[in-house]
């Protein structure tokens, strides 16, 4: 998904330029810029607005979620390890989607005691050596279904606290560690499995502090230390994704000549987007990324293109 000053699917598309064809607008920038806008029943209607002025019907003006799907196990668990105590497996006859595809079963020997510890990636291939880097900041809960096994022979309440010296609830942290060796948690407290999912599949949506001092992450780290009870513990996870804020955007054009144009948008506090152009809006250039830093919420942001003296250009921006 992204936000857009051009939206081709959209009944309205704004544009800046002299001229209007096929209900799409494109920006000839010049000392005497006019504003064009028109719906895919119109061909042409155009209003001057002045030297450098622009006004701008936003591309976009729904309310968008932006998300990161990590894994839903139709078909595999690829990007998920353990660390040994752990197993995790694929189970296709479990599965919160209906879609026939399955889930990953998490289950643990409590019979030695130790650290209770699995990876996710944000890269759901088995076979793949690369890495997806994303930004905390730009997402508010971590989100999955869950599912207890009743089969344990460890009973929910006592996984959650772990009497004896235990982790209460699971720690959610960022993958890399600290230099120091300790973890990140991405949420503002452990997580715990609620007491429903013993009755079937549960959603949990856990808040992510966006002010967590580590950014920028390639995976999550599930950890919790469990005593040396004896038995086991297990449950089933599906759908696991990072949800992203749901705000209404808006965009708009400043001013354009002397060879530059300069857009502006209204951001998320800490988030980031990337600026692209295209000629024809088949192949985009990306202008600029990770822009800008440290974003207060819902402040103005601008962006100028200096390299605007050809003939038309499209512009839009994307996030995260």
């Amino acid at each position: 998904m992204f936000i857009t000053t051009l939206l081709e699917n959209d009944t309205t598309a704004a544009a800046f330029g002299l001229n209007f064809r096929e209900a799409r607008g494109y920006c000839r920038p010049s000392s005497k810029a006019r504003f064009v806008k028109a719906t895919r029943r119109q061909k042409s209607f155009a209003i001057a607005l002045g030297v450098l002025l622009f006004g701008f019907v936003p591309g976009v003006l729904r309310a968008q979620t932006q998300g990161f799907l990590m894994q839903t196990f139709d078909g595999n668990i690829c990007g998920w390890n353990s660390l040994p105590g752990v197993t995790l497996t694929y189970d296709p006859t479990q599965d919160n989607t209906g879609n026939g595809g399955g889930s990953c079963h998490v289950s643990t020997d409590y019979s030695q005691g130790g650290l209770f510890e699995f990876t996710a990636a944000n890269l759901a291939c088995c076979y793949c050596f690369g890495a997806i880097i994303l930004e905390a900041s730009n997402y508010v809960s971590l989100d999955f279904d869950v599912k207890w096994d009743n089969s344990s022979t460890v009973s929910l309440s006592a996984f959650n606290a772990n009497y004896g010296g235990g982790t209460q609830g699971i720690l959610i942290g960022l993958n890399p560690q600290n230099q120091n060796g300790t973890i990140t948690s991405l949420c503002y407290s452990n997580v715990f499995i609620p007491d429903a999912a013993t009755n079937g599949w549960v959603h949990v949506s856990a808040a992510i502090n966006r002010a967590v001092p580590t950014q920028s992450f390639n995976a999550l780290i599930f950890q919790k230390v469990y005593p040396a009870s004896g038995g086991t513990a297990a449950f089933w996870l599906d759908n696991v994704q990072l949800v992203g804020p749901t705000f209404k955007p808006t965009v708009s054009a400043v001013s354009a000549g002397g060879g530059s144009f300069t857009l502006c948008w209204t951001g998320l506090a800490g988030a980031t987007y990337s600026v692209q152009k295209s000629s024809n809006l088949s192949v985009w250039t990306i202008l600029a990324t990770n822009y800008p830093a440290g974003l207060p919420a819902n402040n103005p942001i601008y962006f100028t293109d200096t390299n605007a003296s050809g003939s038309r250009a499209f512009y839009r921006i994307t996030w995260p």
